[in-house]
């Protein structure tokens, strides 16, 4: 597939937001209604500690049952900040592997697209590590529920700020096809991706598509950037206050091969408590208009 396929334009892409389950899964779709979220991305678990998540099978169904009858799919996993398919210590891949075998079980129990993961970073040998892990939860795990990879801010070691990085892992994972993407914009934009203009962002989008292939996009975190292009500095801002603006977020939204992909906000809020419904409002004003 090319960057610039053509036929129907897709309807605009759904506006979501990273919500909070605490309290109870269902809270979660509540606060997605507070805000006017389309879709939702959740943490199962806290994402700072190596626990799993302890819902009961009644708990799951509401949850599904709640997302449904409030519109709210696609529902997204965003997996804990400690996985590091990459580090240095053993102990720390193999919990990695683990919690993420887990957490994919999870997002099938919730009825969940996948599990959005950054790769983590190591010494001279982290790809093969991150390649070996990569393989070895796949493997451990059985069902449909996807592995989406995350492109990274690229700060220090860390793998997957080109979209070649995350194109060798998914080839070093034989294609599985529950592998997919997730784009970031603050991170595409920090890792020196220039996607404020149009031929810049064909350019990017092409170079996704020959590197990893576009049918594997399954949604963008839609994130506006503190810092700069090329900057490697992974601090997120509210859409329209940071580097990337809101013209190019209304070009982003409206391009060929973005738009009619879900956008789910990690933005800090204008009252620093995560996405709001300003957030919320303000992108989906810009998908309309594009």
């Amino acid at each position: 597939m090319s960057a610039g396929g053509g036929g129907e334009r897709p309807p605009r892409s759904r506006i979501g937001a990273h919500v909070s389950v605490a309290g109870g899964l269902t809270n979660g779709v509540d606060r997605a209604q507070a805000i006017g979220a389309e879709c939702i991305q959740i943490f199962v678990g806290a994402p700072q500690r190596w626990s799993t998540a302890k819902y009961t099978d009644d708990e799951a169904e509401e949850f599904r049952q709640a997302v449904s009858e409030n519109d709210l799919n696609p529902v997204f996993i965003h997996g804990p900040y400690l996985v590091n398919l990459a580090s240095k210590r053993g102990d720390v891949r193999a919990i990695s592997r683990r919690v993420l075998v887990s957490q994919l079980e999870w997002a099938e129990k919730l009825g969940a697209v996948g599990v959005i993961v950054h790769v983590g970073s190591g010494g001279d040998n982290a790809f093969d590590l991150a390649e070996a892990g990569l393989r070895e939860v796949l493997a451990k795990y059985s069902g449909n529920a996807m592995f989406l990879l995350e492109n990274d801010a690229g700060a220090g070691q860390r793998i997957g700020k080109r979209f070649s990085e995350v194109g060798r892992l998914i080839k070093a994972a034989d294609n599985d096809e529950r592998l997919g993407v997730c784009l970031d914009t603050c991170h595409a934009l920090v890792s020196g991706y220039e996607i404020r203009d149009i031929d810049n962002l064909n350019a990017a989008m092409e170079e996704f598509d020959a590197e990893i292939g576009l049918d594997r996009l399954v949604v963008v975190h839609a994130n506006d950037s503190k810092g700069e292009l090329g900057s490697n500095k992974d601090r997120h801002e509210n859409i329209g206050q940071g580097e990337i603006g809101e013209a190019s977020f209304e070009m982003i939204l409206s391009h060929r091969d973005l738009r009619g992909i879900p956008f789910v906000l990690e933005v800090p809020g204008y009252d620093k408590d995560g996405p709001d419904a300003r957030n919320v409002r303000d992108l989906i004003r810009l998908a309309e208009a594009g």
